[in-house]
């Protein structure tokens, strides 16, 4: 699992999405990713930029920039 460089907190993907579980007719458990917690800036018209930071510390540890309704 990562850790974070500042505090060595163990980070999961919950820290940064919202989880929605699922349990099927079957027993089967399902899980989806909902959307990003963390603050989201915009760049331009249609680029974003997701700040990725320890949910235990609160420093920053990335960046990541989102093309939002590109057409292909």
């Amino acid at each position: 699992m990562p850790i974070c460089p500042y505090c060595n907190y163990e980070i999961h993907i919950e820290d940064f999405f919202h989880i929605f579980k699922k349990e099927t007719k079957k027993g089967k458990i399902k899980v989806k990713i909902g959307d990003f917690k963390g603050e989201v800036h915009s760049l331009t018209f249609r680029n974003r930029v997701r700040i990725w930071a320890c949910p235990k510390c609160d420093k920053v540890l990335g960046f990541s920039e989102k093309d939002s309704d590109r057409a292909m």
